[in-house]
């Protein structure tokens, strides 16, 4: 069978539905894609970890019939983005699909049998409970600054999830690193925890978009000329079987602004951990004290040292990682940065930085 579809709206459809971003060896699934061809409708589905998206595009099959296949998933996006005629057709034959483009005939193996295995496709019958807006720019906010930190080992997989709050909070962290983010950027219904696919997904949408609740899913619907959307993704929640608590209220206390700190400029600090990583021999190098005595502040280890005068009647000692700390720094968008000690009793065990769009809790060494 083959099917004759318009380029840009396959191009357009796939840059919304496949997310490269979600392509993971973690989740198999991911890395493959399947598509249907009817008479007169193609069909493209496409799963994630915790989503499920359906593409239907217009075109026009040789056959009355219906001919399916799974293909590798990246192999297929590139492919397609490479093409520049304003039409394609895509043949169906055993074991795998033509690509005709022009004169150019491209051949793309089959992975699965669809006979096997069967892509699974978002809810068509439900009821609405309530709809959110996506403001994109947010989520990439939370991408770029805070994603960072999340836990990438599975020993606390909670951790390796973002919490978002019903009052726009957003906490993303690592609790064996002791490190953690938090902004206001989280714009949501429910308490729930998104894995990174699902940040993925909310980067990439058009502005404005709407999301429907059903049950503990969401709907996200997209419709064009030439093309409709649709994606279903599940949120993961604390009280899930293997899911666990956040401890979001412990954390959010700890990430409350004292009042007491120092405004320092960003970029000397950082110029100066990165000198020290040139003279790294040692593990020991690779740490270093942050001391704060009598109005001077001092960066120090075995091999580097670097002092300012702050407006601080304040003293306490901290142990950090050199990599962690410019890390923390780095992901701020401002030049400056606020900074006070966390204590437990008289003992300074780690500093809370912010500004005023993100906060960051960062625990010393030792």
């Amino acid at each position: 069978m083959k099917f004759t579809v318009n380029t840009k709206a396959l191009k357009n459809a796939t840059e919304l539905g496949i997310i490269k971003a979600n392509i993971s060896k973690y989740y198999r699934r991911s890395n493959v894609v399947q598509i249907t061809a009817t008479l007169d409708a193609l069909k493209i589905n496409i799963e994630a970890s915790g989503i499920k998206t359906k593409i239907i595009l217009d075109g026009s099959g040789d056959e009355q019939s219906t001919a399916s296949i799974i293909v590798d998933c990246s192999v297929f996006k590139s492919l397609i983005d490479s093409i520049d005629t304003e039409i394609m057709t895509l043949e169906f034959i055993a074991g795998g699909m033509y690509i005709h483009a022009g004169t150019s005939k491209f051949s793309i193996p089959q992975m699965l049998d669809v006979n096997d295995v069967q892509l699974e496709e978002p809810a068509e019958d439900y009821s609405v409970s309530s709809t959110i807006t996506i403001k994109p720019t947010d989520w990439q906010f939370i991408k770029d600054h805070q994603m960072y930190a999340i836990a990438t080992k599975d020993a606390r997989p909670v951790y390796m999830n973002v919490w978002v709050g019903q009052d726009k909070d957003v906490i993303v962290g690592d609790f064996d690193s002791s490190l953690f983010t938090y902004s206001k950027r989280g714009a949501f219904d429910t308490t729930c925890l998104f894995p990174a696919s699902l940040i993925n997904l909310f980067t990439s949408i058009p502005e404005g978009s709407t999301v429907s609740k059903i049950g503990k899913s969401y709907i996200l619907s997209i419709t064009t000329d030439n093309y409709s959307i649709i994606t279903e993704f599940l949120p993961k929640y604390e009280d899930d079987e293997s899911v666990g608590s956040y401890n979001s209220a412990m954390i959010l206390n700890m990430l409350a602004h004292p009042e007491s700190f120092i405004t320092l400029d960003i970029a000397p600090i950082t110029k100066f951990i990165n000198q020290t990583s040139i003279l790294a021999q040692s593990e020991l190098d690779k740490v270093f004290d942050f001391v704060l005595e009598n109005g001077e502040l001092t960066l120090s280890n075995a091999t580097s040292s670097y002092s300012m005068q702050v407006d601080s009647t304040d003293s306490y000692t901290v142990t950090f990682s050199s990599e962690l700390f410019k890390r923390v720094l780095s992901n701020f968008d401002s030049d400056e940065i606020n900074i006070a000690p966390i204590r437990r009793g008289d003992r300074a065990i780690g500093c809370i930085f912010w500004t005023d769009s993100l906060t960051t809790l960062l625990a010393g060494r030792g």
